[in-house]
C-alpha cells in the first residue's frame, strides 16, 4: 500500500457503500477480523447479502477498503494538525506528536493488536516493508513542502523519512522504553531535543 495508492483511493459517493464501510469497521473493532462474517456486516449496514457482495465479492475485498479508508482518515487528520504550526520546526513536534498519539489511539488497530497480533503482526514487521514506504512516502512530502517553501535547507528528505518512520513504528508496536509515547508535554520536548535538530544538520 504505497501513499500515491491511499490518496487516489476517493471516499464512496454512493450511501449504501458508505453504510457498509461503516457496519464493516464496526464490527471488526467490535469483534476482530476473524470473528466478522459478510453476514455480520451486511447486517450492520441494514443491507441484503447480494448487495454487499455485490460491491465486495470477497472479505479481503472489504478488509482492504475499510483499511485505506482509516489510512485516508489518519492522514487527513495528521494534516490539519500539522497545519496548525506556524512554522517547520513546530511541524516536525506537532506532526510527531500527531502521528504518535493516532495511532496510539487507532481503535481498529489496537483492537486487532491485542486480540488478533498473529494475523496483524507479520504485516507491520517481517513483512511490514509497504507499511514503512507508506510512512515515509508521506514524511518525505511534508519535509520537502517546507524545502520548496525555503523553511528548511535542502537535502534528500528521504532518508530522514525513513528514520521517522521507522522511529514511529517502533515506539507504536514496543512502547516500554525512555521515550515518552504518553505525556503530550514529554513528546514535545523530545521532539523539539532530538528530531527538530535533524532539520538543520
Amino acid at each position: 500500500m504505497f501513499l500515491a495508492e491511499v490518496l487516489v483511493s476517493a471516499e464512496p459517493e454512493d450511501e449504501s457503500t458508505r453504510r457498509i464501510l461503516d457496519a464493516a469497521l464496526e464490527a471488526y473493532e467490535e469483534f476482530g477480523l476473524r470473528r466478522t462474517t459478510m453476514d455480520d456486516v451486511a447486517r450492520k449496514a441494514g443491507i441484503g447479502r447480494a448487495t454487499l457482495y455485490r460491491r465486495f465479492p470477497q472479505k479481503d475485498d472489504l478488509v482492504e477498503a475499510v483499511g485505506l479508508r482509516e489510512v485516508r482518515r489518519f492522514i487527513a487528520a495528521a494534516d490539519v494538525e500539522i497545519s496548525k504550526a506556524a512554522n517547520a520546526e513546530e511541524r516536525m513536534v506537532e506532526g510527531f506528536v500527531a502521528v504518535v498519539r493516532g495511532l496510539r489511539e487507532h481503535r481498529l488497530l489496537n483492537r486487532l493488536l491485542s486480540s488478533e497480533p498473529e494475523a496483524v503482526l507479520p504485516g507491520l514487521t517481517l513483512h511490514g516493508g509497504p507499511v514503512i514506504a507508506l510512512a515515509r512516502g508521506y514524511l518525505k512530502d511534508k519535509i520537502e513542502e517546507d524545502q520548496r517553501a525555503g523553511h528548511i535547507r535542502d537535502f534528500d528528505a528521504e532518508p530522514l523519512a525513513e528514520m521517522l518512520a521507522r522511529l514511529i513504528h517502533s515506539m507504536v508496536l514496543t512502547p516500554e522504553g525512555v521515550i515518552p509515547t504518553r505525556e503530550e508535554r514529554q513528546m514535545r520536548a523530545f521532539a523539539r531535543t532530538y528530531l527538530v535538530p535533524w532539520l538543520k544538520v
